[in-house]
């Protein structure tokens, strides 16, 4: 592809995705630009979304945050058999929570946006 305009074709591809999911997902890269900025290479980073069903949404959410927050250790709360890894929220610096209400227990709130809020553990 040598010549395709590249910087329009990897904002193409960075939005593309979001349309073909109902809802508001069209937020989602930006606020995982917001969580990226606001972490570092090596941290581990748990996700959690509205639907914690590998299938109903959560492999979507675990891929594409792996994606943008390359460098960054993103671990999963659910596998694709839907069993629950709590060990690795417990062993996570950073705690992701996009469209789900925040709890103290959770971690501090360091930064709000786009519809979701990291907290660091």
């Amino acid at each position: 592809m040598p010549f395709v305009n590249h910087r329009v074709l990897s904002i193409i591809l960075t939005r593309w995705p979001e349309t073909q999911m109902p809802g508001d997902w069209l937020r989602f890269p930006r606020f995982l630009q917001g969580v990226r900025a606001r972490t570092k290479e090596g941290d581990k980073i748990t996700v959690i979304i509205p639907s914690m069903k590998w299938d109903e949404g959560y492999s979507y959410a675990f891929y594409r945050s792996s994606y943008f927050l390359t460098g960054r250790q993103v671990l999963p709360l659910v596998d694709a058999e839907d069993h629950s890894h709590m060990e690795n929220f417990y062993g996570s610096q950073y705690v992701m929570v996009w469209h789900r209400p925040v709890h103290p227990r959770m971690g501090k709130v360091v930064w709000e946006g786009e519809g979701g809020a990291l907290l660091e553990r």
